[in-house]
């Protein structure tokens, strides 16, 4: 079908003297679905047909955020913990690690000459320069409503054209200066992971522009936690850069890691629970027969399959951490299940 304009605006209505604000550019119906008559039964008839369709589709979505959820709580408990490494090194200044090889720890006064950040040019090893405008920024959005025509209900998409301020970042600059530790290593920190007390150098804020600078200033030392080959560090497992006392990077890196650990539980216990209770599909169709009764009894089932949900983490994550002792146990059970078999020959067992 052609498409047609609902609410065509012209878009010379708002001056650049009006305040930004978010407006319909334009709106049109872009296709036209008939769904049946518009008469009580056939639309009862639609819902349930609709009802049906989505708690199987429910089944197979369920089946996937199950499997999904054996994923991720085995990536719980093997993730890389760099925490742990980077504790078992020792402090080593530039002139104790020069000529050594292997993953190593230094920590040391940074020799080489520092650069000059933007605005005000001020002396740092390492700045982030971040610039943002407040646009008229447009987008499209397409949503659906159902109208009656000619006694058939109809589904339209429409499209919109919206427009509404947004900030857009100009500019996102990042630069090291050339980094040399005690005048002994040199370090390429750029595939580092950046362990950073940033020290904010320059700030601006109108009402159209922002513009904000942090830098990492000359003043202190750096620690470099990588594998240094011929007097340099260009990577390692783990590859870390750091302003950051010793003491303060490793704890650091625990908090990271303990918050990563614990947003993979809560992924685990809801997508099972959740999928669980989407598996439910066929149980759920007759839950939503019964006008009030099936609203309690929907929830009640839900907060049960969270609750399993959960069971399924702590026991899941035993498992994983503590494999040998269940391997030991279903050995000893089945050493104890032949003893059994040999004492009591069959027909003898009491």
């Amino acid at each position: 079908m052609d498409e047609q304009n609902i609410n065509p605006i012209n878009q010379g209505e708002q001056s650049s003297e009006q305040p930004m604000q978010e407006r319909v550019v334009s709106e049109k119906v872009v296709s036209e679905k008939v769904l049946g008559s518009s008469n009580s039964i056939a639309r009862f008839g639609r819902q349930i047909k609709s009802t049906i369709g989505g708690r199987i589709g429910g089944v197979f979505i369920g089946l996937i955020l199950i499997l999904v959820s054996f994923y991720i709580v085995w990536k719980s408990e093997s993730f890389d913990r760099s925490s742990a490494v980077v504790n078992t090194l020792p402090v080593l200044s530039a002139e104790q690690a020069a000529g050594s090889g292997g993953l190593i720890k230094v920590q040391d006064n940074v020799t080489s000459a520092p650069i000059k950040a933007p605005k005000e040019g001020k002396d740092v090893l390492y700045y982030q320069y971040i610039r943002q405008e407040l646009e008229m920024v447009k987008r499209t959005e397409t949503e659906t409503q159902i109208i009656e025509k000619d006694g058939q209900d109809v589904e339209q998409t429409i499209e919109k054209e919206v427009e509404s301020p947004e900030w857009v970042t100009k500019i996102d600059e990042k630069k090291w200066a050339p980094i040399t530790l005690g005048g002994k290593i040199t370090v390429n920190p750029e595939e580092a992971n950046q362990v950073l007390d940033l020290a904010n150098i320059y700030e601006l804020s109108e009402e159209k522009v922002k513009e904000n600078i942090e830098a990492v200033l000359p003043d202190g030392q750096l620690l470099v936690v990588g594998e240094i080959v011929n007097n340099k560090i260009e990577g390692g497992d783990p590859f870390i850069v750091s302003n950051k006392s010793n003491e303060k990077l490793i704890e650091s890196l625990v908090s990271s890691e303990k918050f990563i650990w614990w947003l993979l539980k809560i992924l685990t216990f809801v997508l099972f629970g959740g999928g669980l209770y989407l598996l439910l599909g066929p149980f759920l169709l007759i839950l939503d027969a019964i006008p009030v009764l099936g609203k309690i009894g929907k929830g009640g089932l839900f907060i049960v399959c969270l609750l399993i949900g959960l069971l399924f983490t702590l026991l899941s994550s035993l498992l994983i951490h503590f494999w040998y002792l269940f391997l030991g146990l279903l050995i000893l059970l089945f050493v104890y299940l032949i003893y059994l078999k040999k004492k009591f020959p069959k027909g003898q067992v009491k």
